[in-house]
């Protein structure tokens, strides 16, 4: 076969991208975000160490699709649900993000333009927008992990990443285009894939108020999942057929989902989770780091010199804007803020290989900005996660915002649970056993009911409750 599968390949991500949370977990004096700990697995497996993975057009294809659905979940992760509400509040922020974005922007340009070592000057709006970028793609799953995500400051910090990320993307890319073929309208040809999701919205808006696509009658086909697919494919297809990147094509399919989900988003939201946490997205931070070409960096002096002043660049244009942070959520979250917004992944990898094929830096510069770039998102976060470490605030986010009712399905196998009437079982507060179904037939319960090895049990409450009460049924002691 011309593209045949490397199994091998596969197999071996596969092994390590479920035995890296437990390498990560055993650390003990150093916690490292889950994300940190399989780039790592990455370059110890990769072109750096024992070059054991071949990369074949389907591991990329895999890779590429993880940080497209990496970008989906980005997207879909927004809160809109209470966009209407505390309007005076919501708006201050958007203009301190919109504030912070601009002095971003000014602060990468005085770098990139006063650090003569970095020699970027050739390309000096191109890198002060690189430099500018953030990354939501790490953002997420890490804020996520931390049960910080759905927070008035998990979110402050999430949409100031995707404003960086996506601005200074069309950015890059128009100055790319324009580089490469002239001014031209296809520099341009962005705007048609807001255009297209836009209408998309209206129409899957008007579909969904007719034909639920959440309801009882497409039970075990989780319709609500194929249809984000098919969305997902159908913005990064158009993404691909413009020139644009498809990251921007999977954001907005994520936004487009969040929009319209309604109530059942908690639920198509833990669906869509399984898939992307469970292969997709650990296959793409694996393969940064099997990518990543360290003695490309390490055998030239001159490029090993500009890492630091990479990664102090990162640090400065993000913790110096970040002091306007300290007027909403306080002096400590301020400072930390700093640090989880300078760590740089995506953006820089796909922008630095822009950079190296518009002839702005060569291969050693290139290898150096990636090497920054994996540093960053090691560092960095640690340094997040220590500042913030004795925050009562954040150590108790997860019970001040998850408040939701959602539905959740499970197949109870801990022992406890079974052959007991339900009035004996201790359920977490604030969750109830709402149907029971036992090979096709459905149980409306009752105190006396018992559930049997193989039911299907339909838990209903908040979601907090009923995400304790899943894990306590899905317990093997």
């Amino acid at each position: 076969m011309e593209h045949a599968i490397s199994y091998d390949s596969l197999l071996i991500l596969s092994i390590f991208a479920f035995i890296t949370p437990f390498l990560v977990k055993s650390l003990k004096k150093i916690k490292i975000p889950y994300q940190v700990g399989e780039i790592f697995v990455g370059i110890l497996i990769g072109t750096s160490g024992l070059n054991i993975i071949k990369s074949d057009l389907w591991i990329v294809f895999l890779s590429e699709l993880g940080l497209a659905y990496l970008m989906f979940l980005g997207g879909l992760e927004i809160d809109f649900s209470n966009r209407n509400k505390n309007n005076k509040s919501k708006k201050n922020q958007g203009i301190i993000i919109m504030l912070m974005f601009i002095l971003s922007l000014i602060i990468s340009y005085l770098i990139v333009g006063g650090v003569n070592i970095l020699g970027l000057q050739k390309g000096k709006l191109f890198f002060s927008l690189l430099f500018t970028a953030a990354a939501p793609g790490l953002m997420v799953p890490y804020l996520k992990g931390k049960d910080m995500l759905n927070t008035d400051f998990g979110q402050s910090l999430l949409i100031f990443s995707l404003v960086c990320e996506f601005i200074c993307l069309i950015g890059i890319t128009i100055i790319a285009s324009t580089t490469m073929y002239g001014f031209s309208y296809k520099n341009f040809l962005f705007i048609l894939l807001f255009v297209a999701a836009f209408l998309i919205y209206l129409v899957t808006k008007r579909f969904y108020k007719h034909f639920d696509l959440w309801a009882v009658n497409f039970k075990n086909l989780h319709i609500g999942v194929r249809a984000a697919f098919a969305l997902i494919l159908m913005l990064v297809t158009l993404s691909n057929k413009i020139g644009s990147e498809i990251i921007l094509g999977s954001f907005l399919a994520g936004i487009i989902v969040s929009l319209i989900s309604g109530k059942a988003k908690e639920e198509l939201t833990h669906k869509l989770d399984i898939i992307g946490y469970g292969f997709l997205i650990p296959i793409f931070f694996i393969m940064v780091g099997v990518n990543l070409d360290l003695k490309l960096v390490f055998n030239d002096t001159s490029a090993l010199s500009k890492i630091p002043f990479i990664i102090l660049g990162f640090f400065l244009v993000k913790a110096i804007p970040c002091i306007l942070l300290q007027y909403i959520y306080g002096r400590k979250k301020a400072i930390a803020s700093g640090f989880i917004l300078s760590a740089q992944l995506s953006l820089i990898i796909v922008g630095s290989q822009m950079a190296l094929n518009l002839n702005l830096i060569d291969s050693a510069t290139y290898g150096a900005f990636i090497l920054s770039t994996v540093i960053s998102c090691i560092i960095f976060p640690i340094l997040f996660e220590y500042i913030l470490k004795d925050d009562v605030d954040i150590s108790s986010s997860k019970d001040k915002v998850i408040d939701r009712i959602i539905i959740r399905e499970v197949l109870p196998v801990n022992q406890k649970y079974l052959n007991t009437p339900l009035k004996d079982l201790h359920f977490p507060e604030d969750t109830r056993v709402f149907l029971i179904d036992r090979n096709g037939k459905e149980i409306f319960p009752s105190g006396n009911t018992t559930i049997n090895l193989g039911d299907e049990v339909i838990l209903a409450g908040l979601s907090h409750a009923v995400e304790e009460t899943v894990n306590l049924m899905e317990f093997i002691g």
